[in-house]
């Protein structure tokens, strides 16, 4: 992902703190520290709350982030909307002395009719202070009433090269929520601060984390267990969908294409009568309700090929992809080739399975590829049964446009894949084309 668009997503991550939300993030270059305060600072300024920048002696950055970011520092200093807090203002606090002041932060932001208090800043204030002291003073923090009453939001960073990482470790764990690069994790490893601070806490520690690993095991089992329904349910959904397409297209065959049949023998019968009649008029209207009978029995053979292509029950999946790749072709000019044995069969359940992928891959092909070319080729490789797509377009970046209409299109053909217990990859890159591959278990 490029530094633009990684640092919009940071940016939008950033935006969704809100009070009384507690964080911490943790850093090895500047630039990233910077990022973090000035996207935070921006947020918080256009809800209307106080923001506290506790920086350490590098205050020069921060304001040059801030700036970048179209903030006019020195008209929020003057009007106390804006606070800078620096490192050696800290000098002589204690850790549980900040507890103190961001609470009289808070309060005075309150008073002043702030929509809340947002404070943020690297920690390296409290690098004079032991390991202890600075766990006190986070846990503290999500215990103070007036963290919610003052409607109180912080951000607290971690210069990773300046804290050992036995310090790092605690103050995860004293963070609910963490932020891990463009997201915002609620933090599996949060250890209540009521529990944290008790002085039995040692020698209970092995016990949080086994009650840790059974809430995460049991979340994984649930997790496995609603795949599994929606598997099962997905399934279920496409049988009922191709029962009903099936349903459709036969009584499309039997009742519209029967009738038009009979409609187009009456109007061949008038029309050798009227050749023994010299009205030209009414040959012309009789010859104008042909061509329409002609018509209209052509789309409805094509809804009824789309919706299930009676070949493929006889003839298995290759024929009706070549007459399918036809049909395309003469639509949208894209070529399509199509390579495979004709008489070869895989069951009724996995070809059409297999043809709805290839035509959810051949529509967004025409939607979104620009491609002049479409390969799609059908083979066995040991017990398993191969289907691939591969086109010469644009392609996509699959790190971009993650609910685009494109990715909903591959969502709907992983889960096809899925459905019959098959694999389904998408390989693209941005004007590298795509390419599809689709792997099924031969079924005995």
């Amino acid at each position: 992902m490029d530094a633009e668009n990684h640092f919009e997503k940071v940016r939008a991550a950033i935006e969704q703190l809100g009070p009384p939300d507690h964080a911490c993030t943790l850093y090895d270059r500047r630039e990233q520290e910077v990022t973090m305060i000035a996207s935070y600072v921006r947020a918080g300024l256009e809800r209307g709350e106080r923001c506290v920048c506790v920086v350490d002696d590098g205050r020069e950055p921060i304001v040059e982030g801030l700036v970048a970011e179209g903030i006019d520092v020195a008209a929020e200093l003057r009007e106390g909307r804006l606070i800078l807090f620096e490192r050696r203002l800290a000098r002589d606090f204690q850790t549980l002395d900040m507890v103190g002041q961001i609470e009289r932060w808070g309060k005075e932001a309150r008073e002043a009719g702030h929509a809340g208090c947002r404070i943020t800043g690297e920690m390296t204030w409290a690098l004079e202070g032991g390991l202890r002291d600075l766990a006190e003073f986070e846990a503290r923090l999500n215990l103070s009433p007036a963290w919610q009453l003052h409607k109180c939001t912080g951000l607290c960073q971690f210069d990773m090269r300046r804290f050992t990482p036995e310090t790092l470790r605690e103050m995860i764990i004293v963070h609910p929520l963490v932020v891990i690069g463009d997201r915002i994790c609620r933090n599996p490893y949060y250890v209540a601060p009521e529990r944290y601070l008790s002085p039995d806490w040692p020698r209970h520690e092995i016990d949080w984390m086994v009650e840790n690993l059974q809430q995460l095991q049991l979340a994984q089992d649930d997790l496995r267990a609603s795949e599994e329904s929606y598997r099962l349910l997905t399934h279920r959904l496409v049988e009922l969908q191709e029962t009903e397409r099936r349903d459709i297209a036969h009584e499309l065959h039997d009742r519209v294409g029967q009738t038009l049949t009979a409609m187009r023998i009456n109007m061949d019968m008038i029309r050798t009568r009227l050749a023994e009649r010299d009205d030209k008029v009414i040959r012309s209207r009789n010859d104008d309700s042909l061509e329409l009978i002609e018509s209209v029995f052509k789309a409805v053979e094509n809804v009824m090929y789309d919706l299930r292509p009676p070949m493929i029950d006889e003839y298995g999946l290759v024929a009706p992809l070549q007459w399918y790749a036809k049909k395309f072709t003469d639509r949208t000019a894209i070529r399509v080739e199509v390579r495979g044995d004709e008489n070869w069969r895989c069951g009724s359940e996995i070809e059409l399975a297999l043809f709805r992928i290839a035509q959810e891959a051949l529509t967004n092909v025409a939607r979104h590829a620009r491609a002049r070319h479409v390969a799609i080729e059908l083979r066995e490789i040991g017990p398993h049964i191969v289907l691939t797509i591969e086109d010469d377009g644009v392609g996509f970046d699959p790190e971009v446009g993650k609910v685009d209409k494109a990715k909903h299109g591959i969502i709907t053909m992983r889960e096809r894949a899925e459905t019959i217990g098959g694999t389904f990859e998408a390989h693209s890159g941005k004007g590298k084309g795509t390419r599809i591959r689709v792997e099924v278990p031969r079924r005995p």
